[in-house]
């Protein structure tokens, strides 16, 4: 294939996806939940609504990470759910009440769930790879959901936000055309040798099972602060502009940090890095709950960057290095699947009902004990890895030569 010909160029493919994801990303999921609200959904009922979404991504992400592992190309698993979560968007103007607002975000959810496989899909294609070499990658996500989330705030504060699935479908179909186009499939599923027949408990080393416990506090407590920060935000006299500013607060601080991972893990570990993060939600969520300007409110998530940085990378990292070799895309999509699955279902209910009945200020003084639980477990029980900026667990066999065709 062109790009197992030439790496550099399928590497530049890969990036620019990253970029192309983070920008359709950015004009929908900040704004889902005051979408809801504009729909008559209150904080409860947006909460149940979320639940729901987030358990349909839980269930098909281990699902598909499994098929890449094994069956099919991940590369064209990401072209099939971006037609297929442009089609599912295009249904969300015509949903009525709150139980068809939710199936047809169920159906949006289970449709972009494959996206998650472009971390696994980077991984192997840097085959031997120092730690910051996957956050220089992943930060042009951030870029993209930056300059998106600004730029569909300005739209969306003007014309309203039933414009949401008309912006985002053409551009999931764009993420699509452009993988297609790209980035090319490099020998087909991600395993590095024999995968067993099936993927008994047994094969998940206890470390990694630990870490997903740390994964779902953390995942439960951003779940419920950063849903219904939107709410509160509106609440307080902001609109679209001041949400979708917020959205890109956090993204401009997201990709210097990724940037400089490789100054951090000279001195520090991923888990001690994840803890650091989850010490700054922390801070940031005692903060909201006491903040009654929607300026400030939005200005704290350029700190919420930093701590997203840093936990969402060591998180990637930690995951690859615990998981075994020939089950990569298995290790990441469990990892995700309880940050991005699981853990919302439980934030999203559990915040819901503490916002709607006890107050915001309530729901993010109790998340600050979920956060630092979190990165207590992290700290206390990963094993430690070297802090050189070296090779680590993440390297992969070295692939054959390939003799160029004629």
């Amino acid at each position: 294939m062109d790009s197992d010909l030439d790496p550099s160029r399928a590497m530049r493919g890969l990036k620019w996806a990253f970029v192309l994801v983070g920008i359709a990303d950015g004009t929908l999921l900040p704004y889902i939940p005051l979408y809801l609200f504009e729909r008559g959904l209150g904080a409860s009922w947006i909460g149940v609504v979320l639940a729901v979404t987030a358990s349909a991504s839980l269930l098909l992400g281990v699902a598909w990470a499994y098929l890449a592992d094994r069956k099919f190309s991940p590369e064209r698993m990401v072209v099939v759910a971006s037609f297929a979560a442009a089609a599912a968007a295009l249904l969300l103007p015509v949903a009525g009440g709150a139980a068809s607002l939710a199936v047809v975000l169920v159906v949006l959810s289970l449709a972009r769930s494959p996206f998650m496989l472009l971390d696994p899909i980077a991984l192997r294609r840097l085959r031997v790879t120092r730690r910051t070499d996957y956050a220089r990658i992943r930060l042009r996500m951030s870029a993209g959901w930056a300059a998106a989330a600004i730029g569909s705030g300005a739209l969306f504060q003007v014309t309203g936000l039933r414009l949401i699935p008309f912006v985002y479908a053409p551009l999931s179909i764009l993420v699509g055309l452009w993988v297609w186009h790209a980035v090319k499939p490099s020998g087909g599923a991600l395993p590095t040798g024999p995968p067993p027949a099936a993927v008994r408990a047994s094969r998940i080393p206890v470390a990694l099972m630990t870490f997903l416990v740390s994964c779902l506090l953390l995942g439960a407590a951003l779940a419920a602060t950063q849903n219904f920060l939107v709410l509160r935000i509106n609440f307080l006299g902001g609109g679209a502009l001041l949400i979708g500013a917020a959205a890109a607060f956090q993204a401009a601080t997201e990709i210097p940090t990724m940037g400089y991972t490789h100054v951090l893990t000279k001195r520090l570990s991923h888990r001690a890095l994840f803890a650091i993060g989850c010490g700054i939600y922390l801070v940031t969520f005692i903060a909201w709950a006491f903040v009654t300007d929607p300026l400030i409110a939005a200005l704290l998530k350029l700190v919420v960057g930093v701590a997203f940085a840093l936990t969402y990378v060591a998180a990637v990292m930690i995951a690859s290095e615990l998981a075994p070799s020939h089950l990569r895309a298995t290790g990441q999509a469990l990892m995700k699947s309880v940050l991005f699955g699981l853990a919302p279902v439980v934030g999203s209910v559990g915040g819901g009902l503490i916002y709607g009945e006890l107050g915001p200020r309530t729901m993010f003084l109790l998340a600050t004990g979920v956060v630092g639980a979190a990165g207590l477990i992290a700290l206390l029980v990963i094993p430690a890895r070297e802090t050189a900026g070296q090779p680590t667990g993440l390297m992969l066999p070295a692939p054959e030569p390939v003799t160029p065709r004629a």
